[in-house]
């Protein structure tokens, strides 16, 4: 199975968490955002046209889900690819406090995006100020999720990656 359609199956289930789930849990009010995760992993370890495609669909099913506003997620998710993978080109460094400190920036881009193109952002200063604690505190809560769900994802892709050697025709003949 293409790795890039398991990744996509795998941020399907991410948003479906985030829509359900996760909004249901009422252990904390900050929801970490699994698919920009993904998202910046896909940019990061194997960027493709079809994971820019896929990044595209999610942030498309997260409008379809939970956004009036249908393709704001889609073009922020996309940026957010495109950037990452853009200054993963000039800056190659991997490791967990990277990885964490890639996806705290990608929370941030991504919500400046779509405060950028979404007419529904009209705020006081103080919400604002509301606005900015909320996105610090989620880009924080999902930058400290990020290095494990990385190493779970890079788990799944070197597993699927892996050629298996077929067994050999003297193994059969004995």
């Amino acid at each position: 199975m293409n790795v890039s359609l398991a990744f996509f199956g795998i941020g399907l289930v991410f948003v479906v968490l985030q829509s359900t789930v996760l909004h249901l849990a009422s252990w904390t009010p900050i929801i970490p955002d699994l698919t920009l995760i993904l998202c910046v992993y896909w940019a990061l370890n194997r960027p493709r046209v079809e994971a820019v495609w896929a990044t595209f669909l999610l942030g498309y099913a997260i409008d379809i889900l939970s956004s009036p506003q249908p393709g704001v997620n889609a073009l922020a998710f996309t940026a957010v690819f495109l950037v990452a993978y853009v200054v993963f080109r000039y800056v190659w460094a991997t490791g967990a406090l990277i990885s964490a400190v890639t996806v705290f920036m990608a929370v941030w881009l991504k919500v400046g995006t779509l405060i950028v193109i979404s007419p529904l952002f009209e705020l006081t200063a103080r919400g604002w100020v509301v606005v900015a604690d909320a996105i610090l505190r989620e880009a924080i809560f999902s930058a400290c999720i990020a290095p494990v769900l990385f190493l779970m994802l890079r788990s799944i892709q070197n597993r699927m990656e892996t050629v298996r050697k077929p067994s050999s025709l003297v193994d059969a003949a004995s």
